[in-house]
């Protein structure tokens, strides 16, 4: 794998806590920060593939629900059925 440097500021008391973490896990500071920017690469690629892939659902047709139905889901008890779909023109 090529590397290249990347030159950040970040604040003190995260690098500090930052570098604790890196002692613990017998890794460097770099290494750990390497790890988390590529975990939220991957994390913001995948959300971006599944907006892609729920939108041409949508633009197909897919029966979909609104945003109103899925809140009211969310705050009713947790016997509350799921809501129904509907089809959006």
């Amino acid at each position: 794998m090529t590397t290249a440097s990347l030159t950040t500021r970040i604040d003190m008391d995260l690098k500090t806590e930052l570098e604790q973490i890196a002692r613990f896990d017998r890794r460097s500071a770099s290494f750990m920060t390497n790890q988390a920017i590529k975990n939220l690469v991957e994390e913001r690629k995948a959300t971006r593939e599944l907006i892609q892939s729920g939108l041409s659902l949508v633009k197909a047709g897919a029966a979909t629900l609104s945003g109103d139905q899925i809140h009211e889901w969310f705050m009713d008890d947790e016997e509350a059925p799921f809501p129904q779909s509907k089809t959006f023109e």
